[in-house]
């Protein structure tokens, strides 16, 4: 075998993205905080381009779609306007600084009392407090003895995370080793602790607690249908039930409705995720005619333009060459910013767009109506890339007339219907979900019994995806929902 150097030519394709086309797509996939940060960085950048400052200065024409032709011509400034966010930061910024006791001059020096407040107000927690730290903090406020108030705290130690005692009081009185009549005590305070029902050891005292707190005495209707007739209040027989328990069908009826509004799972709403806070930058609303459509918000990013004195410069031929070289760069990058930013925001208006029409049913009744939606045919529809879709809902928020949702929520795969239609995937774990949330919780129903049901309603699912939507909402099964 021959050993050496060679040359040899060959002919391949290859496809490279230009450094400008990747900036664009960068800008396309960038939810609003970074976009921000993506801004920042140009301006610090490339000196031509610069924030519009007052309300009192023309509007130029918005920028035209980036092609070749149009590149060298793009008008000088881009659709956003400014807001007070960067005025809030920074002055959170200036809030949160490290300063000496001493005052500036001309200023009072701040008190100790002062610097104590910011200090606390700096490392507060503001995450929720937990079901246990919320009846803790109860307990060390009720006055109870030494007793007492350690029997309190192994009862608090044994609630679930939906409120009730999971322990009987002769384990709490083996764990704290206190007397029954301590623990008794302690648990009849607990029960009068916030959320009304905690510390409930079965539905009944969950109930009776709280109508109990309500001002219901022992012989109100309500307390009469729980105390007595439990089993059956989930058949909804009004007249069997008034006639079981000695009242008008007028009055169980009313106490039916008052049972319904009680919580079964008072210490639930503690173990629910936090709320998570974002920035929607498109609004889906309904017009006058009764039409959906997307509006941009223009609220959030800083309104963009052309330095005129850097153009003034380049212009001038007494500029040096070698600045005018810059300046032109200059230029034309800060064009190309200005451009991207608009093909960004056409695209995510008109993708907004598109799901108000698609989505009007969901919009007007919500999420039983979602219908189902590929980002390849919007993409179709749209003529676009199936990817720019992509890029474009990727972490962007809509305000709807149903909540606030990404974007990329809307896009949902379709299950036939028997009907010979379709319904969305979303849709079809609402179901589940409403079914699961409308059981008796004494009898929860099966995988099988919900797909049975939804079949009857015209969704066939098999068991097989009721338990997997069932997991993905985070929903036990039927055997740990009793």
């Amino acid at each position: 075998m021959k050993q050496g150097l060679f040359q040899n030519q060959q002919m391949r394709q290859e496809m490279k993205l230009a450094p400008r086309m990747i900036q664009a797509l960068r800008f396309l996939q960038a939810p609003w905080p970074e976009l921000r940060e993506l801004i920042r960085t140009e301006l610090e950048r490339n000196p031509v381009l610069e924030e519009k400052q007052g309300e009192g200065e023309a509007t130029l024409p918005m920028a035209e779609p980036l092609t070749a032709a149009a590149f060298d011509d793009v008008d000088q400034e881009n659709d956003f306007e400014p807001d007070d966010f960067g005025r809030e930061i920074d002055a959170l910024e200036k809030m949160l600084e490290p300063r000496p006791l001493e005052a500036a001059p001309g200023l009072p020096p701040p008190t100790a009392e002062a610097e104590e407040k910011r200090k606390y107000f700096l490392d507060s927690i503001t995450a929720p407090p937990s079901l246990h730290a919320h009846l803790e903090e109860q307990l060390n406020e009720s006055g109870l003895g030494e007793a007492a108030k350690k029997a309190g705290e192994f009862i608090i130690g044994n609630v679930d995370e939906n409120g009730w005692l999971a322990a009987d009081v002769a384990e709490i009185v083996r764990e704290a080793g206190v007397p029954e009549p301590a623990v008794k005590e302690a648990l009849a305070v607990v029960q009068e602790f916030d959320p009304p029902g905690v510390a409930a050891r079965d539905l009944k005292e969950c109930l009776l607690i709280q109508l109990r707190r309500s001002g219901a005495g022992p012989d109100a209707p309500a307390v009469r249908l729980v105390q007595g007739h439990l089993e059956a209040l989930g058949q909804d027989r009004v007249p069997e039930l008034a006639k079981a328990a000695g009242l008008t069908e007028a009055e169980t009826a009313e106490a039916l409705k008052r049972i319904s509004l009680l919580d079964p799972k008072p210490g639930a709403k503690f173990s629910a995720p936090p709320a998570v806070y974002v920035t929607p930058e498109v609004e889906i609303r309904r017009t006058a005619e009764g039409a959906f459509v997307a509006d941009m918000r223009r609220d959030a990013l800083p309104r963009l333009r052309i330095s005129a004195e850097y153009e003034a410069m380049l212009e001038d031929p007494e500029t040096a060459e070698e600045a005018r070289k810059y300046l032109a760069d200059m230029v034309r990058s800060g064009r190309f910013v200005l451009d991207s930013l608009h093909q960004r925001r056409e695209t995510i208006r008109k993708i907004a767009a598109a799901i108000a029409e698609t989505q009007a049913e969901f919009f007007e009744h919500g999420i039983s109506r979602l219908k189902p939606m590929t980002m390849s045919t919007l993409a179709e529809r749209l003529g676009v890339h199936e990817t720019t879709v992509g890029r474009a809902v990727s972490g962007k928020y809509v305000r709807t007339p149903q909540g606030v949702f990404e974007l990329r929520f809307f896009f949902t795969a379709g299950l036939p219907t028997a009907d010979g239609g379709s319904i969305s995937t979303a849709a079809a774990k609402e179901a589940v979900a409403k079914l699961i949330a409308h059981e008796d919780i004494r009898k929860p129903l099966s995988d099988q019994v919900i797909a049975d049901k939804l079949k009857a309603q015209g969704v066939p699912l098999a068991r097989r995806t009721v338990a997997k939507y069932r997991e993905q909402l985070g929903i036990p099964p039927a055997h740990k929902r009793k």
